[in-house]
């Protein structure tokens, strides 16, 4: 064992007769370099039993599983993925299995886990959660660490159909865009209920992304405000969505690209800055929701007012699948019923006709 200081992080080495089979740098302190030799050593010793004693199976523990989870599957996905990924097993998933040898963990343990995060988490949130869990049982399985997955007859939480918010009557959306027209941001609430962008996209928005000959918006990545940089689109694909030269939305695009030529940000503050979604979002747009005395919804219940009326309008719901930049067909079927219970009307009309 190779456990040593370099300036001010720790280092941990294995030998295995004699030879160096492998290293890492970086721990904060000798414990933590201590404890990722313990483990990849475990590992390997492991890897050099037989494999059909049933001993193999009794000396391994989920922290063994765990970090050959972290090391070898987790550099795989998506960095986005990857980090709620992190989340649940540090405050989650660690805590409650970690001390656990494998062959312990059953499908009663892993429901005494899905009750406990039941009490802290919403139902989605612990399907995330337990899905992770069968992921990394899963991968245990694969690695030959496991005889079988302890979780693969856990159900999932069930989850109710929320019927979502959107301004039904048309006469709220003129009358919200009527007070709106005046308002700095009036182009975002426009791009949400024309085109139904979502918030990260329309804040993100780049001058570059805006294509005026070919009356497009590129849409390929999104503001986290959170990180304070570009994270890739919800489900990581670009889409075009068009909107017509004839129409008024061109003529904001064409006058928000040409404001501030030395600035490539759409929308700004009056500092120059990137406005902040959080203000955009919860302060001016709420304000004008006030203002106008509408119906209060949110941010995102724009972008559901427009694929409602586009499907009440066309009834094309792959069109609008598309337009949305959905992954899955099941997503955009929740608006599908909306070309059968309303009546198709020729005077869709807000100020314009959406013409995707």
């Amino acid at each position: 064992m190779a456990i040593y200081k370099e300036r001010d992080t720790w280092r941990a080495e294995i030998y295995i007769d004699g030879k160096r089979t492998k290293s890492k740098s970086g721990f904060k302190n000798k414990r933590e370099a201590k404890k990722w030799h313990d483990i990849q050593l475990g590992l390997y010793l492991y890897s050099t039993f037989n494999k059909e004693n049933d001993t193999v199976y009794t000396n391994l523990t989920f922290q063994h599983l765990i970090l050959r989870f972290e090391e070898i599957h987790l550099p795989t996905i998506r960095a986005t993925t990857a980090m709620r990924y992190k989340i649940d097993l540090t405050y989650r998933i660690k805590p409650f299995f970690i001390n656990y040898k494998l062959e312990m963990i059953n499908q009663c343990l892993i429901e005494d886990f899905k009750i406990q995060i039941l009490n802290e988490l919403s139902p989605k949130s612990v399907n995330n959660c337990l899905g992770l869990l069968k992921t990394i049982l899963k991968k245990g399985v694969e690695w030959d660490m496991l005889k079988e997955n302890p979780a693969k007859n856990v159900r999932m939480q069930k989850i109710s159909d929320k019927k979502y918010t959107w301004w039904e009557d048309r006469n709220h959306i003129t009358q919200f865009l009527s007070l709106a027209k005046e308002d700095a941001y009036y182009l975002a609430y426009r791009l949400a209920l024309d085109l139904g962008m979502r918030l990260g996209e329309i804040v993100g928005l780049s001058k570059s992304d805006i294509n005026l000959d070919q009356c497009q918006i590129h849409i390929h990545r999104q503001w986290s405000e959170k990180e304070g940089c570009y994270a890739p689109t919800k489900h990581g694909k670009e889409r075009f969505i068009r909107f017509s030269k004839s129409s008024d939305l061109y003529e904001l695009l064409q006058k928000a690209v040409a404001e501030h030529p030395k600035n490539e940000i759409i929308f700004v503050n009056k500092n120059g800055n990137r406005v902040s979604a959080r203000k955009l979002s919860g302060y001016y747009f709420q304000n004008l929701i006030r203002k106008s005395a509408v119906p209060k919804i949110r941010f995102h219940d724009l972008r559901h007012t427009f694929a409602s009326w586009f499907m009440i309008k066309t009834a094309n719901i792959w069109d609008l699948k598309s337009i949305l930049g959905h992954s899955d067909i099941q997503t955009t079927q929740k608006y599908a019923h909306l070309s059968v219970h309303y009546n198709l009307t020729p005077n869709f009309n807000w100020d314009h006709d959406t013409e995707l």
